[in-house]
């Protein structure tokens, strides 16, 4: 690895690595707050595991909008409908979307919830990554292009 590239990927650990580990905190979070209302939905209320879904991302993804904007990228002014609510809500969606099909196909094969949680669980884990991305370039973060100088 050239010196160039060194210190560009110190570069990238350094801009991202406590961000990155407050993105995880607030993943797990998230995956707490979604899936225990999962849970509870199903098994409790027995409701239908599509209903479920929507439910519990309904009451996961508000905090983790504020989570993500205030601790993660430490956004402190006014929310901006906009650039930040909207285009946050439509990210969700799209995890929501593709827990709600996976769940419903998974749901064929299964009636087991410890199986629909961790469907729900890995499809929203497949855009967790590509979220993170999307955010920092889009919204909140700086640029993902490290430029260094070369000696």
């Amino acid at each position: 690895m050239s010196t160039v590239e060194r210190l560009g990927l110190s570069r990238l650990i350094e801009d991202h690595g406590r961000k990155f580990l407050r993105y995880c905190g607030v993943s797990v979070v998230n995956v707490i707050t979604g899936n225990g209302t999962l849970l509870l939905c199903l098994e409790v209320f027995d409701l239908h595991r599509v209903l479920a879904v929507l439910i519990a991302w309904s009451v996961s993804t508000v905090p983790a909008y504020l989570l993500s904007r205030r601790w993660v990228w430490q956004q402190t002014g006014a929310n901006s409908m906009r650039n930040e609510v909207a285009p946050f809500w439509v990210l969700a969606l799209i995890g929501l979307g593709f827990s709600g099909l996976c769940v419903w196909v998974a749901g064929f094969f299964t009636d087991s919830s410890l199986m629909l949680l961790l469907v729900n669980l890995g499809a929203f884990g497949v855009v967790w990554v590509a979220k993170y991305l999307l955010l920092e370039r889009l919204m909140w973060g700086i640029r993902l292009d490290v430029e260094v100088e070369t000696v």
